[in-house]
């Protein structure tokens, strides 16, 4: 393709080291996706290179690289002067995929034609020789590029059998800006080929689909894989909302997806806990989403003060995310409402309640502490005076200690 040997122009000084090193020894090649987003001028994608070296050859030159995936050929190179990493992975010839994602066998080559032929979409095998800049295009994914088709290397049932994970991928494209479709021939090949998603980890689906949703069209991603049965694969009962994504945030789309569902959410959270390896940081926070009831939330100062109290600030981003898809301002009411003066630590411990109500420490002294703690936060109150006037409203000796609620939010 005319002008495109000039998009080495664009290479940074390390990755030219890279190059530099591999190419002074034997064939190289950039392919994949930086050669596809620099020839739509969308910078950012990791350069990763073909070679006619074989992995310990890779190895020899580069001593510091990581090799757990020596045996599929792949050497992710490392450099003494970069904390980068280089995916670089000489060129190969495959045979069988017995657990649909792996081949079983590898033998190394040096045709590189062959090379990108087994690759997974045609936007995907084009390269770009080095040092000379020969642009090589043997799929015609340049003219895909340019239509923004998502078409499949050859026969789309033999590339999607051999690795499901390249469905998901079919999908993040469509979530991608400009407007991505998928070629009849390849989306008739999805639907006939999603049982495959069975051989796919829950670590890359999760990984998959975080970047799905973080994507400017991911919403019409998941509503393809809806309608290709996939969706209720992954998450059994998942509903779509209108206008969904892109967000950065797993348990705010979880809990926007699974809100109106008839699903449980206990059995929600263990389905994107086992599907998605969602975090436990995120499944918590699903959780507390899930419990909270948009139109009453953060209304009154009270609640607003124990919201800030309670809820750890790494967690307060996504309720406000959250609320804020039903049109709810929680920023405004942060705004309205200030943390609590005398900050979040109890102002009365148990030595002084204890001396001052005469209660022996136990549960009852410990449910009246935490009592206390929420009728301070509550009301905003700064003195340790103040918090034991509000005994003279509580029957310390004789309620039902049971009845007492301590801080917690909602």
């Amino acid at each position: 393709m005319e002008g495109a040997p000039n998009l080495l122009a664009g290479l940074d000084e390390d990755s030219l080291h890279v190059l530099n090193r591999l190419s002074s020894e034997g064939g190289t090649w950039i392919v994949g996706g930086w050669v596809r987003d620099a020839l739509a001028s969308v910078p950012g994608a990791d350069v990763d290179i073909a070679t006619s070296l074989s992995p310990d050859q890779v190895v020899g030159l580069f001593p510091d690289s990581l090799t757990h995936g020596a045996r599929f050929g792949t050497i992710c190179v490392r450099t003494p002067k970069s904390n980068r990493t280089w995916e670089v992975t000489s060129l190969r010839t495959e045979a069988g995929y017995t657990d649909g994602r792996r081949p079983d066998v590898v033998e190394f080559g040096e045709d590189i034609i062959e090379d990108l032929s087994r690759r997974d979409f045609t936007v995907n095998s084009m390269a770009i020789a080095f040092p000379s800049g020969d642009f090589l295009d043997p799929f015609e994914g340049m003219a895909d590029l340019g239509s923004r088709v998502i078409r499949t290397v050859g026969d789309p049932s033999k590339r999607f059998s051999e690795d499901g994970l390249r469905i998901l991928r079919a999908y993040r494209f469509i979530a991608s800006p400009g407007g991505w479709f998928l070629d009849k021939g390849t989306e008739s090949a999805i639907r006939d080929c999603i049982g495959m998603i069975s051989s796919v980890s829950a670590e890359r689906i999760g990984s998959e689909f975080r970047r799905m949703i973080n994507l400017e069209s991911g919403g019409e991603s998941l509503r393809l894989m809806r309608d290709h049965g996939l969706l209720e694969k992954i998450l059994p009962g998942a509903e779509l909302i209108e206008g969904l994504c892109p967000t950065s945030d797993l348990a705010v789309a979880m809990a926007l997806m699974y809100k109106e569902s008839s699903v449980d959410a206990v059995v929600a959270s263990e389905t994107i806990k086992s599907n998605l390896k969602a975090t436990k940081e995120e499944v918590s926070i699903f959780g507390l989403l899930m419990t909270l009831h948009p139109s009453t939330t953060l209304t009154s100062a009270e609640e607003v003060r124990r919201f800030h109290a309670y809820v750890p600030p790494n967690w307060k981003n996504s309720v406000i995310a959250y609320l804020g898809w039903f049109g709810v301002d929680g920023m405004e009411a942060l705004r309205e409402v200030p943390p609590p003066r005398a900050g979040t630590a109890p102002l009365v411990d148990g030595n002084t309640l204890s001396q001052y109500t005469g209660i022996e420490p136990g549960v009852r002294l410990g449910r009246l502490k935490g009592h206390l703690h929420r009728l301070q936060i509550e009301r905003d109150l700064t003195h340790q005076n103040e918090v034991l006037g509000l005994l003279g409203e509580i029957d310390f000796a004789g309620e039902d200690h049971f009845g007492w609620k301590s801080l917690s939010w909602p």
